[in-house]
């Protein structure tokens, strides 16, 4: 038998000693085709030029060493709406990197999905470009209608279907808008019969969602029937990832630090936007007084520090037997819910004890000889 698990500290020591993959991030492009109501991005007609991309191309590969592991992502607004500039982008980085002895390179790529096409997919398998589809179930038609105020649903329903046929691994992309909370279940119910094996789970954030007390009694109810089907689901040797869930138990068991391992704030994911301004999150692009330099003027290391050290933990936080395990620490979400980077929203911490519970309990249940497949996912070698 699996012991179940505890609230012991982890082991900070063990997770410094990971080697951190080098990241960037390009801002391809600030456009969109969609119009989700809870987005906080302005989708200027602004997209960033092949000579930008290749300059901050040049840069991150100027600090890759030997044995060292990369990763590019392609961010928007809709990145796809710029696939043949990151074609271009693709094959030009992956010159330039694995050219250097016994270095990998990976690609990442959040798209709605409405631009996917078979030629782009096939194009993803052959140069290891992670596809993932935001996708919100069945609040997708009311919460995520295109340009033109038409749903998106049906289409997109098609696309996901074509992805999984490549790439069954593709992880779907929810996020909660307050005011269809109580889809959370179905919706999960829903990708399961698509075929979809791997659930992401962000709460819409900042001043067009608005969370109060009855959409959260109604989240709770929500996630305690996630639970069920979560535990249902990888029951033997099933299979299904509720990344909210995933996250909790399997940093718990590699003593993980949440944030260390989710927060990419700063120089560990470097964010440039179509301009060539140097940015520590997507999240703070554009924002007055978050940037950090520029591809011209170099990282402003005086800046990013002086950011950094705004970044602090809240006294409510400093005690709780839960700090480990929850991402308090988080600038972008911390940002997002109360605008300030270390303030922690009553939200955001009810919602975080709460994943850690439900967690624990099914870790409680599923971590036995009886589901292996769970186990090995738990417990990697």
């Amino acid at each position: 038998m699996v012991e179940p698990i505890g609230q012991e500290k982890p082991d900070m020591e063990n997770h410094a000693k990971e080697k951190l993959v080098k990241r960037l991030t390009l801002a391809v492009t600030h456009q969109c085709n969609f119009s989700c109501r809870y987005c906080l991005q302005k989708h200027e007609d602004v997209s960033m030029t092949k000579e930008t991309a290749m300059k901050a191309i040049d840069a991150f590969v100027s600090g890759i060493c030997e044995g060292d592991k990369a990763q590019i992502s392609f961010y928007g607004g809709e990145p796809l709406l710029q696939k043949e500039l990151i074609k271009e982008l693709v094959r030009y980085s992956s010159e330039k990197i694995l050219s250097i002895p016994d270095t990998r390179l990976s690609f990442e790529i959040t798209t709605n999905g409405l631009l996917l096409e078979e030629d782009f997919i096939a194009f993803a398998k052959k140069n290891k470009i992670f596809l993932a589809l935001s996708h919100d179930g069945l609040a997708q038609d009311p919460v995520r209608p295109d340009r033109g105020g038409q749903m998106t649903k049906e289409i997109v329903d098609k696309k996901l279907q074509m992805l999984l046929k490549t790439f069954p691994e593709t992880i779907v992309m929810m996020t909660v808008h307050p005011e269809y909370v109580d889809r959370i279940a179905e919706s999960l119910k829903f990708f399961r019969e698509m075929g979809v094996k791997s659930v992401s789970m962000v709460l819409a954030l900042g001043e067009r969602a608005d969370w109060d007390d009855a959409a959260f009694e109604k989240l709770k109810r929500e996630l305690l029937k996630a639970e069920a089907l979560y535990e249902q689901w990888n029951a033997g040797n099933d299979v299904f990832r509720f990344i909210p869930f995933d996250n909790k138990i399997k940093n718990y068991i590699c003593e993980r630090d949440a944030d260390s391992v989710m927060c990419h704030f700063g120089c560990h994911k470097l964010m440039v936007d179509a301009d060539g301004k140097y940015y520590p999150c997507s999240h703070f692009i554009g924002m007055d007084g978050y940037g950090i330099g520029s591809l011209d003027d170099g990282l402003n290391e005086e800046k990013l520090e002086s950011l950094q050290s705004r970044r602090v933990e809240a006294e409510d936080c400093k005690e709780c037997e839960l700090r480990f395990r929850c991402r308090h620490t988080c600038a972008c979400g911390n940002h997002g819910y109360t605008g300030d980077m270390s303030v922690v929203s009553a939200l955001q911490c009810e919602y975080e004890k709460l994943t850690i519970r439900l967690a624990d309990r099914a870790a409680a249940l599923l971590l036995n000889e009886s589901n292996p497949a769970f186990v090995s996912r738990m417990y990697p070698n």
